[in-house]
């Protein structure tokens, strides 16, 4: 319990603003598509300065988006369909690294590495006031890692 309170003890103390400047996305990525694949998976890290949950993704670019969690089933390794996705107050969730990914279904174009895509998450804080942030990912091309993009200049 003792830490929950020093978190939101340290949560008053920031400065609060009444806009969605309370739930900050980064480094939001997604790979290029092949030609035929119509999905396309989206990594990136969310901070909530309050404790919230992620309950809605949608994107202009694809028909469905949805939160997905990876869960090892024995040796298999499945993807689910999640509602939300808790954000604790202050903790930058990595939804790669917490075993989630924004998953977008029915892309309506193929993702074209070097433009971006624009989603719109839908994040509830405790007071269940729904709060819309924007998401722009940047597509990477498909053969390369994350460590070789800046080294390609056209």
């Amino acid at each position: 319990m003792k830490r929950i309170l020093i978190a939101s003890l340290l949560a008053m103390t920031g400065v609060t603003s009444a806009y969605a400047s309370d739930v900050k996305v980064k480094d939001a990525w997604t790979r290029a598509t092949a030609p035929g694949q119509d999905s396309a998976m989206v990594q990136l890290v969310i901070t909530s300065k309050k404790a919230a949950k992620l309950v809605g993704v949608a994107c202009k670019d694809a028909n469905t988006s949805e939160m997905h969690s990876m869960v090892m089933e024995g040796e298999m390794m499945k993807m689910r369909q999640v509602d939300s996705i808790d954000l604790p107050a202050g903790k930058a969730v990595d939804l790669g690294e917490a075993g989630y990914h924004l998953m977008l279904i029915g892309l309506k174009k193929p993702l074209e590495a070097g433009k971006k895509t624009n989603c719109e998450m839908v994040v509830r804080g405790a007071d269940g006031k729904d709060t819309k942030v924007q998401v722009i990912s940047k597509i990477k091309p498909l053969a390369e890692s994350a460590h070789h993009e800046h080294m390609h200049h056209h």
